[in-house]
């Protein structure tokens, strides 16, 4: 079965508590673009995450803001930020915004590649919430893909999601597409 790629870039789901820390109370955000997810929108505005004598400029903010906020890096980041003795984590890491900055005491997630469909599409597909399969991709070589989780809610649209390293790694570029294999 097919299914569309979107590539997605490091990015946060901020609470509004830190957006107005981070920004300003009754700040208005600057929607770059409407994203594939109904309700999800990329904002122009963008954060660094510091860590000790690190940092990751360019973090993507996405809305709608949720209960507590949460950033998705790249694998090859979390050599930057993770210290290697212990898998926690939760450690002191600065979220800096133009007005402020948060220290962030929720995880930093690794960005993991998944399938979004809807509810009725996992029934017409045969799918269910968190069940794994592999997608295999056909552009310029055949790479084929792991232990990738399916997420259903009842807005998702159709597509899976992979970070931009994953894709220049597999040579895909915007509008490729993949193939579910259960």
């Amino acid at each position: 079965m097919r299914v569309p790629i979107s590539i997605i870039d490091r990015h946060i789901h901020l609470s509004q508590i830190d957006a107005e820390k981070l920004f300003w109370a009754w700040y208005i955000f600057h929607i770059k673009k409407d994203l594939l997810q109904s309700q999800e929108k990329l904002c122009e505005e963008n954060l660094i995450l510091k860590w000790k004598n690190w940092e990751i400029k360019n973090i993507n903010v996405i809305l709608p803001f949720k209960k507590i906020s949460k950033v998705e890096i790249f694998e090859s980041d979390k050599e930057i930020l993770w210290n290697q003795s212990n898998d926690s984590y939760t450690y002191c890491w600065t979220l800096i915004g133009p007005k402020w900055s948060v220290y962030l005491n929720e995880w930093i997630h690794i960005f993991q590649p998944h399938i979004h469909m809807s509810v009725a599409q996992s029934k017409d597909f045969g799918f269910k919430n968190n069940q794994i399969v592999s997608v295999k991709t056909h552009w310029k070589e055949i790479w084929l893909l792991g232990n990738v989780k399916i997420r259903i809610k009842d807005y998702f649209e159709f597509d899976f999601h992979i970070d931009r390293e994953l894709a220049n790694q597999a040579w895909i570029q915007k509008w490729d597409w993949g193939e579910i294999l259960r």
